[in-house]
């Protein structure tokens, strides 16, 4: 599909030492990949993976260090734009959370080691209202069996086919407030910095 292919997915730019590591960086090329392109995917179909919801705008971006929580791959920030009609620039992150009600999904995604990817995935529901993991489909067969350990930590369990761009969505969770969500604001900023997001300065 077209919007899919020509879609940037904005990363926030930060310094991070280990990223200089050569014995890592093949496979890091390669979720970096797999990311994108789901990424891509995610953003041109949120209407049919998310047709119940009525905030309808989102901004996005990848690699969103939150201290203590770890850096997740990509994070996509949705709110209500009607919410906005008469606050069309607002003052702060605070003010603009408490107007919008935002929703926070976090994805992490994981080419083989899903059990990392669910740890990881488990931290992000600190600050993010959904934490869902997300597996290319010979990785998503095997999670699969573990199911409900997925349902039972709330954490969501997704597949995707880079080949295909089909999104395999087996567990979704609902929307339930972060674990520490004095960190939800910092989030949104950052991704409102790495995606030029300009609702609030």
């Amino acid at each position: 599909m077209e919007t899919s292919t020509i879609l940037k997915i904005p990363k926030l730019q930060f310094w991070e030492p280990r990223r200089n590591l050569p014995s890592k960086s093949s496979k890091k090329n390669i979720e970096r990949d797999f990311t994108i392109d789901f990424a891509r995917v995610y953003i041109s179909q949120i209407k049919s993976l998310h047709y119940k919801t009525t905030r309808t705008e989102v901004n996005f971006a990848r690699e969103i260090p939150v201290n203590g929580f770890g850096i997740a791959d990509f994070i996509a920030v949705f709110f209500d734009p009607k919410k906005l009609k008469d606050n069309k620039q607002l003052s702060n992150v605070i003010d603009f959370s408490q107007i919008t009600k935002p929703v926070i999904r976090a994805f992490e995604l994981k080419i083989s080691n899903w059990r990392k990817a669910l740890m990881q995935a488990y931290r992000y529901k600190y600050f993010a209202d959904v934490s869902i993991v997300v597996l290319p489909p010979e990785t998503l067969k095997t999670a699969s069996r573990y199911i409900n350990t997925f349902k039972a930590i709330k954490v969501g369990l997704w597949g995707f086919s880079d080949n295909t761009s089909q999104i395999i969505p087996l567990f979704t969770p609902r929307p339930t407030k972060p674990f520490e969500p004095k960190h939800k604001p910092r989030v949104i900023q950052m991704i409102a910095k790495a995606s030029k997001f300009q609702h609030f300065v």
